[in-house]
This record gives structure tokens, sequence and C-alpha cells, in this order.
């Protein structure tokens, strides 16, 4: 499917997303609807899944209450989410209509994967292994819903789809990773690999953290994307996780801003 040029520029990791839910619909029965405005490009799931993958983006240089009804009426009555440049002044006009800022993002790229010092090296008692086992998988549930504050209901409408895909061992485009600490895993990450390699789902339990998991789990993922044989890879990182994506070689493309009102 193709998906927005000027969204790719600037989120490159949400293009990867919906090329991952193009990937899946076959099996999965999904129905991807997209539109495109001359600043908007909205895409949502058929039957609808979560908010995660019901999302706005204001592309442009331009916001008005006009767009605001085109994104609703395109909606429906389905829960989703407005992305916005964090520099454009947008906010008003979806703070006043009973919109909140979920959060800002960063869109990060790391390029050059070829000649960039991502080496690692795991400290004694440290593996980091590839979910492909019921037990993995209930691993990488519970690190994540704990991680992003989620419940496991939560995580099962978000990601549960995937689970037939993750756990393939022959699977190429989509993993997702656990690392362990003396056998017991304590941080999860994965990625999306597609027109790009996307980072994705960074994730440390709350006893595990300070021990700079995190850093190394965007490290592997780096390898594995050179592994794949791309040169580049990318990820939305949070506030509180900029800085050790930037130490991990990650450069930031964009910031953005998420309201919902639901």
């Amino acid at each position: 499917m193709e998906i927005n040029k000027r969204l790719v520029e600037i989120d490159p990791s949400r293009g990867s997303v919906y090329q991952m839910l193009d990937y899946v619909q076959a099996e999965t029965q999904i129905k991807l609807i997209q539109q495109e405005t001359e600043n908007l490009f909205l895409f949502k799931t058929a039957l609808y899944i979560d908010s995660l993958y019901n999302y706005a983006h204001v592309l442009g240089d331009k916001f008005g209450t006009d767009d605001l009804e085109k994104i609703k009426k395109f909606f429906g009555g389905d829960n989703f989410r407005v992305k916005t440049l964090a520099d454009k002044i947008f906010a008003d006009i979806l703070l006043n209509d009973g919109f909140t800022l979920r959060d800002s993002g960063y869109a990060m790229r790391a390029t050059g994967l070829k000649n960039l010092n991502i080496d690692y090296c795991l400290p004694s008692g440290v593996k980091i292994e590839a979910v492909t086992t019921d037990l993995a998988w209930e691993h990488f549930r519970a690190i994540f819903s704990e991680a992003f504050d989620k419940t496991t209901d939560e995580f099962d409408k978000k990601f549960g789809f995937l689970k037939k895909f993750v756990l393939d061992q022959q699977e190429k485009h989509l993993n997702f990773f656990l690392l362990y600490e003396n056998g017991v895993p304590v941080s999860s990450g994965g990625y999306y690999a597609f027109n790009n390699f996307s980072i994705e789902n960074i994730g440390t339990l709350k006893i595990a953290r300070g021990r700079g998991y995190a850093g190394l789990m965007v490290r592997f993922l780096l390898n594995e994307a050179r592994l794949l044989g791309y040169d580049s890879a990318c990820l939305v990182g949070s506030e509180e996780a900029v800085a050790i994506y930037q130490k991990a070689g990650l450069e930031i493309l964009s910031k953005t801003n998420t309201f919902i009102n639901f």
C-alpha cells in the first residue's frame, strides 16, 4: 500500500506501522481505510482494533474547524488520535473542542548503519532472545503492560492479532525480543521491517531500570537492521527516553504532539 510521502518524511515509524497492518491484513481480515486532503492524512482499521491504529495526521501548515469536521466524519464513532507537528499552533482548536494532549514524542532515525558504531557487549548473565514461544509471548505481554502502564487486556487489543506472526520463527518483517537478566525476562523490544526498519516497544520492568537495558536493546535492534540489509532505522521516543536513543546513534527528525478526545 502507498503511504503519504510527507508522513514518512517526518514520522517514518508511523509509516512502518501502517505497512505492518497491510502485511497482516490478509490473515487477520483487517480492512485498511485511508483518506488524504491537502494537509491531512487519515488512517483507520475496520473492524476497529484500537485507537493506536486510528490516526489523523496534520501534515500541512493549515488546520481549521473544517479540517476537524472532516476528521470526525472519517472516524465516525471510533476512537482516534490526532497527531500534529509540535511547532504548529493547532492546539487551541483541538483543546477547545474537548481534546486533551496525550503525549509528545520524537520521531528519530539512525542512518549509515553500515559505518555506525553500534557494537554492544552483553553483561554477564544477560542475553537477548526472540519471542518464539507462548511463554515468551506472555513475558513480553507482562513487560509491555508494566512499562507502558497498560493492562494485559489493553495489550491484547493492541497487539494480540500479531501473535501468530511474532511466534513464526521464519518471520523477518516483524519480530519481538526479550532481554533476560540471570534467566528472568526484564526488558523488551521489537521491530517492523518494511520500507523502513522501525524499532518498537522498548520497555523495561521497574525493578530493572537504570541498568542501561533500553540502550542495549536499541543497539541490538540496530544491529538486527544492519544484518537485514538496512542502512537506517527509525523509532518514536518519549521525552524521558530521547537522550538514551541519541546516545545509541539516533537523531531527531521531528517532535510531535498527540491529542485524544476519549
